[in-house]
This record gives structure tokens, sequence and C-alpha cells, in this order.
């Protein structure tokens, strides 16, 4: 079911957000509405690409066990045209929601968007609302330039007369993406000299031995994309590799590249997209029965190479990577806020996250924090 709910914002803080009206959206239907407002709105807030391809984000299949939902401030009584939004996703079990509301992005660049300096007041704001409509737990990832959230900001924003509730947050250091430069050597001079070594040698040795080219728009059938999978070193299940192949026709300029060789098989692709002359890879397919040339290297060096012809100015990896080139990724910052309603349900939400949640998860790795400072905030 979608829905469309507009409360009046009753933050005591002065702030522009005192006159302006909350909307909250359920469901990616209503969501993808609003798409074309959300794009000129991260414009707007110089976060570019934040708010892009949403049709991909809200497709994917581990989302069939929670519903997203954007809740967006705006000065007008309509919602077409934001001041800021956050997008979280509340968790089901059984089919049932769970008043759990999480982000789906560790790194905060897709979350919340809106100025800078109103951030942390909005991020507080809808976790206000939300636990007024009943939630137990939310958390939201998100882009704050101040060392840490101001503890009596947050107690201002949060007290109301219908819940007590404790919060806290913490600051986290990120693997951010890895600058381009005009020039190949240019580029390649940020990283280390053992993984220049290893891009050289690596891709040298696929040239010469398996005749391996690089082919920047990929052609390939949906039934090969599936079985090169199976064949992957980490193959995903046929269900997620199809709807790898068909959400690169959701975006708006999608990143699908390979190798090949000379007897025209396939030994890496690569997909993401593009945006604000920036490339997001999203994940990467190598044969596991060819350790001896470590194709992920060899793809990695011909796609720099490939980048930099084009023009791209940084490359982020979207949950991250192991591989060493991710030293000379240049840093930034992620809060984490999370804040949890008093009541016998929410005390239970560690047990069950810990129970439902694979240990990588964002919420399971807040709750499971020791250094977390928490505040607790009494009903009024």
């Amino acid at each position: 079911m979608y829905s469309t709910v507009s409360v009046s914002s009753s933050s005591a803080v002065s702030s522009p957000a005192q006159s302006s009206n909350l909307h909250v959206m359920r469901g990616a239907f209503s969501i993808l509405q609003m798409q074309s407002a959300l794009k000129g709105l991260a414009n707007r807030c110089i976060q570019p690409g934040a708010m892009d391809d949403l049709n991909f984000f809200l497709s994917r299949p581990q989302l069939r066990k929670k519903t997203p939902s954007l809740l967006s401030l705006s000065r007008n009584i309509q919602a077409d045209a934001p001041d800021a939004t956050v997008l979280l996703y509340e968790h089901h079990i059984a089919g049932r929601g769970t008043g759990i509301f999480a982000t789906d992005d560790t790194t905060g660049r897709r979350t919340l968007v809106s100025r800078p300096s109103q951030r942390t007041l909005f991020a507080l704001s809808a976790c206000r609302h939300l636990l007024k409509r009943g939630a137990q737990c939310v958390l939201i990832s998100f882009r704050h330039e101040e060392v840490a959230i101001n503890t009596a900001l947050g107690e201002q924003v949060l007290e109301d007369s219908r819940y007590s509730c404790r919060w806290a947050s913490r600051e986290r250091e990120i693997a951010g993406y890895l600058p381009f430069e005009a020039t190949l050597d240019m580029t390649l001079a940020k990283l280390g000299a053992r993984t220049r070594n290893h891009l050289r040698y690596y891709r040298r040795r696929a040239e010469n031995q398996l005749g391996c080219v690089f082919v920047p728009e990929v052609k390939i059938s949906r039934e090969d994309f599936i079985e090169l999978n199976r064949i992957s070193a980490y193959p995903v299940s046929d269900e997620t590799a199809g709807w790898r192949y068909d959400s690169l026709g959701y975006m708006k300029a999608p990143l699908f590249c390979g190798l090949r060789d000379r007897d025209g098989r396939w030994l890496s692709l690569m997909g993401g997209r593009y945006y604000d002359c920036n490339f997001e890879m999203h994940w990467q397919i190598n044969r596991t029965d060819m350790p001896e040339y470590s194709l992920a290297t060899v793809m990695r060096a011909f796609h720099i190479e490939h980048e930099v012809q084009r023009g791209t100015r940084r490359m982020y990896v979207e949950g991250g990577t192991t591989h060493s080139m991710s030293h000379a990724f240049v840093p930034e910052k992620s809060t984490d806020l999370i804040v949890m309603r008093q009541s016998p349900i929410a005390r239970m939400i560690p047990g069950m996250v810990k129970r439902f949640l694979p240990p990588e998860n964002m919420l399971l790795q807040v709750l499971e924090d020791e250094a977390m400072s928490w505040h607790t905030v009494k009903r009024m």
C-alpha cells in the first residue's frame, strides 16, 4: 500500500524548518513519482547523483523484505518541491512491518539530501516524526560537516510528549573515491608502488598470453550473463544476476564493460553507473577457473585507463572494495545517527537484529558498537 502523509513541523529549534511541512511517502511507486524533483534538490544541495537512478536502487531483490519510505521537508504545502529528503527502509519480519527504519547506504551519500547546515536538524526531525508515528528504531547515515552531533540539539529536537527515547551517534571515516587526473600516469602515481606494478604486470600478461582486449560497451545475452556469474569467483543467485542484467536498462547512463580473450570468451564483466563526470562500480564478475591471471586486477587496469581517457573525475565503489587501490582513495566522513524508543518492543530489537540480519549489516554493527555514547530523552 502506498500513502502520502503531510504534517506541520513543530520543532522548537529556530530554523527555516519551523514553517515547513513534512511529507511521508511509502513504497517505490510513490517515491519514483518525485524523481525529477529529488534530482533537482540534490543538484541544489551540491549532492549531484544522490537521487539519480532511484529505479535501480529501489528494485533490488533484497528490498523485498523492506518498505522504502521517503520523508521530505517542504516550505510549500505540496511535496513536489522539497527542501530536504531522507530515504529509509522499514524492515519486515514474516511480512509485517517492525517499526525498524534504516538506511541502505553506509556511505551516507544517497540517504539524506539537504543544505549542509540543515542536515543534522533534518535527520533529528525525521527521527522524531517517525517515533511519533510509532517507529521503534531509526538509523540514518548521512554526510555531516560537524565533528559530532550536538547533544543539546539532539535532546531539544527529539523531546516529545508521546514517547521517551535514547539516541547516539558516531563519526566514521570511509574510503570515499579514487580521483582521476588528466593522464594515466598521474592517476596511477596516487597508488602504491606494489599496486601500480601489479596493475601493469597482470595486464601485460593477460594481453600476451590470452590476447585480452577491453570492451567498453558489452553486448551479451541474459542467459550468457547468468552462466558467467555461475562460474565466477563470487557468484550471486540466478535471480540477483538476472536483476543485475535487467537493471542496467533502468539507468540513465549505465556502465557495462568487460574483458574478452582472443577466442571471444568473456573473462570479466563490470557494471555500475555514470553521473556528474564520475562513475560508481556496483559489481564485478571474474571467471574463477583462471586465478593465476588475477582478472579483477586486469579489469581495473584496463578500466582506469579507459575512464581517464573519457575524462571521468572520480571512481566510487558501492559497498567498498578490498582491493589494494582502496588505500589511495580520498577519505570521507559519514555520520550514523540512531534513535531507539524506550519500550518493551525496542528492548528486543538488538536480539532480533542479531538473529535476522547478516554480520555486515550497518544496523547490527551500530547496535553492537560498545564505543557509542547513548543519551536519554524523557517524555515531556
